[in-house]
């Protein structure tokens, strides 16, 4: 009721936008698999989500419900689209046949997240008595792993073309 909807209406928005990540899965996964480096795919889903997020702690009772249903789009083709492609490159990184372990680790982790993150923004709802601190806050793990992402991939491939230079192989960048 913060933005003035009837929690039916609301519900029925969330609804529709939901609906978003299953295609969308399936596409960051072909994209990731055939197209664009998994990193880089990874890399855009965790900015986008921070985007989304961030844009989310401005809504206002002013905003049109299609602009929301827009943004909550948003939100559910990157925040909740990105299993899939983090567990196909988890368990192509992991050891020889310590897939499942480090598979079930990275779950482990996200699972720590999906308890504290409503937690602290439970938290700060409390304590600023509105909802843009929660989102803001939320948005900044997706923000670090999206730069963080982008800079390892930076590094690996300046480190690929510097290892083709000493090597004195002729490498196309």
């Amino acid at each position: 009721m913060a933005l003035g909807y009837e929690l039916t209406a609301a519900g029925f928005l969330f609804s529709l936008v939901v609906t978003v990540a299953v295609p969308c899965r399936i596409l960051w996964g072909w994209l990731g698999s055939f197209r664009v480096a998994p990193g880089a795919v990874m890399a855009g889903l965790a900015l986008g989500m921070a985007g989304s997020v961030a844009v989310t702690g401005l809504f206002t009772a002013a905003w049109p419900v299609a602009a929301m249903g827009l943004v909550g789009a948003m939100l559910s083709a990157t925040a909740m689209s990105w299993h899939g492609i983090l567990l196909s490159e988890t368990a192509r990184l992991a050891p020889a046949g310590r897939a499942g372990a480090v598979t079930g680790g990275v779950l482990s982790f996200g699972q720590i997240g999906a308890f504290l993150g409503p937690s602290v923004f439970s938290l700060l709802l409390h304590l600023t008595g509105g909802y843009g601190a929660g989102w803001a806050v939320c948005a900044i793990p997706a923000v670090w792993v999206g730069v963080s992402l982008l800079h390892s991939r930076a590094t690996v491939e300046r480190g690929e073309v510097q290892t083709a230079r000493t090597a004195g192989v002729n490498t196309p960048l």
